[in-house]
């Protein structure tokens, strides 16, 4: 397979979805710590990293989905602000468990579909017997904005 027809991914693990994310949108996977501050519903707090205060949120609770108290495997995958909004320039997923890398292959995806499961869920990629969900990153970073008001 040429690199051309393929892209570095990393999978993020949720309860009972998959995220995938190419590499460069990931910042850090770090452990779970609960957050500085507190918030409510999908939004969790904020937490500081590396000097910056960053939103915490789940998407599970976004789209109304299962969601499992945070354990020992329990991570956040720091995500970066595609769009360059200096005032949010991250936001932090939490993750269910350890993410691993994905190598995303043309000639492996049998499908691309647009999903209606959630509005914070840009499609879904079959690839071989998994199914991938492709976060809408700027729908979550527009959401979390207004969330932090």
């Amino acid at each position: 397979m040429s690199e051309q027809n393929s892209i570095r991914c990393i999978q993020l693990p949720l309860v009972d979805w998959q995220l995938i994310l190419p590499n460069v949108a990931v910042a850090e996977i770090i452990a779970y710590t609960p957050p500085e501050q507190t918030g409510e519903d999908w939004y969790d707090g904020l937490l500081i990293w590396r000097g910056a205060m960053v939103p915490i949120i789940s998407v599970e609770k976004m789209c109304k989905r299962e969601f499992s108290e945070p354990g020992s495997r329990t991570r956040i995958a720091i995500i970066y602000n595609l769009s360059g909004d200096k005032d949010l320039p991250y936001v932090g997923i939490i993750l269910q468990d350890i993410p691993r890398a994905y190598l995303a292959e043309e000639d492996r995806m049998q499908s691309v579909v647009s999903s209606s499961e959630c509005e914070f869920i840009f499609g879904r990629a079959d690839i071989m017997l998994e199914q991938l969900m492709v976060p809408d990153l700027d729908e979550i970073m527009a959401a979390v904005k207004q969330k932090i008001k």
